[in-house]
């Protein structure tokens, strides 16, 4: 098959499409990507990539490298304000729509990658109506209710807009796939989205450690740990709330690795609770250095806001977690709750509940067996191979391609 993928974030930037593209490619498909230019999640455009001639030589190295033609178009980066990351919004819309102007008119199916902004998919719908060309979505984000965390509430006046250009651009697809069952329920009540377009398609995550001895050493405190985007939408408040329940004592540390939007506050309510000495902020890291990060944890956290549709969804980061063999313990709604008690791999309590969090912490604290015998994580890394590994995904989307290329 030929495949476009359109997807306003791609490599360096760190996101599973990366892994998606070139899986592609190895299973004898043509694939391009047109994408914007990388600058997630610092809001600065990464080195070597700051110009159009820079995105274009990289590609080109990218191309050789791994079979995926990528093509870059012009945006502004998304910067630290709201405004700022409208513009970025705006100007992938604006951009990748021209772009698909001239792109090849061959493609046998396009694959809508769907993160936040929904709009990000104008581009994909468009390239349909030019060449009529069936189009999926593969929809991480369901809106219009992500927006509502941006817009501050579904009171704002932008919101019935949004939810227009929601509707718009979920309808013009002929298959959706979903990475949460909740999500199809939701799609069909506000988008009027036939439930028979859609389908489930857990995301999977690298497997690269899933056999790696990410043992920790016995340092004699217990090590928690959060990897991934410490965004308003990740609730890490929840977190140093529940270790402010803990208070400032000698026998625990959290470890937090990553950035986002999130970060400078969250260090200044760790300051302001007195929590210095028992937290360590690291900042983005490589994918290649995280095994480093998680041999430190003896436990994971994961936390997720659980106010509204959004909060029922299974993060990603789940399934990276479950191939480190470590216990997780959760502050979280929905799939993720379901998946880590029926996989026996952790404990949970409803989103937002800080002191609940703060007493499976206080647990797994005094009775370090729960980490120490491995049989929670053991039950993680089971479950993993039986669910979420990149063969399993890459199999069940190969499917859903191929049954629409041929239905066309």
């Amino acid at each position: 098959m030929k495949v476009l993928i359109v997807s306003q974030y791609f490599y360096p930037e760190q996101f599973q499409i990366n892994d998606i593209a070139s899986e592609l490619v190895k299973r004898g498909n043509e694939v391009t990507v047109l994408c914007g230019m990388p600058n997630y999640p610092k809001g600065r455009f990464f080195d070597g990539y700051t110009t159009l001639d820079d995105c274009r030589e990289r590609a080109a190295e990218y191309e050789a490298k791994t079979g995926v033609k990528v093509v870059h178009v012009e945006q502004k980066p998304r910067g630290g304000n709201p405004l700022s990351l409208l513009r970025n919004y705006y100007s992938f819309v604006k951009a990748s729509k021209k772009a698909v102007i001239d792109l090849s008119p061959n493609f046998d199916v396009v694959l809508g990658y769907q993160l936040s902004p929904v709009t990000s998919m104008f581009a994909a719908a468009e390239y349909k109506k030019l060449h009529n060309v069936p189009l999926m979505y593969y929809v991480l984000d369901i809106w219009p209710v992500s927006a509502a965390s941006m817009l501050k509430s579904k009171c704002n006046p932008v919101y019935p807009l949004v939810g227009r250009w929601s509707k718009k651009i979920y309808q013009k697809a002929d298959r959706i796939l979903v990475t949460s069952r909740p999500f199809i329920d939701y799609l069909h009540d506000e988008n009027r989205v036939p439930v028979d377009k859609m389908g489930y398609l857990p995301q999977h995550a690298g497997d690269g450690m899933i056999d790696m001895d990410l043992k920790s050493e016995d340092n004699g405190i217990t090590d928690f740990l959060f990897a991934g985007n410490l965004g308003n939408g990740q609730r890490l408040d929840v977190i140093v709330n529940a270790a402010a329940e803990l208070g400032a004592r000698g026998d625990y540390k959290v470890h937090m690795v990553g950035d986002g939007s999130m970060r400078v506050k969250l260090e200044q309510m760790v300051a302001a609770k007195g929590l210095g000495k028992n937290f360590i902020f690291y900042g983005n890291q490589q994918r290649e250095d995280m095994p480093q990060f998680y041999r430190k944890a003896d436990v994971l956290l994961i936390t997720l806001r659980g106010n509204n549709e959004v909060g029922n969804t299974m993060p990603g980061k789940l399934q990276m977690y479950m191939t480190t063999g470590k216990p997780i313990l959760g502050a979280i709604n929905g799939a993720a709750q379901e998946v880590i008690h029926e996989a026996n791999c952790g404990k949970c309590v409803a989103a937002g509940d800080y002191k609940g969090l703060a007493g499976l912490m206080r647990e797994f604290i005094e009775h370090p067996e729960y980490y120490t015998d491995g049989i929670l994580g053991l039950n993680a890394r089971e479950y993993f191979k039986k669910n979420f590994t990149l063969d399993i995904y890459m199999d069940g989307l190969c499917r859903e391609l191929e049954a629409l290329v041929k239905a066309k």
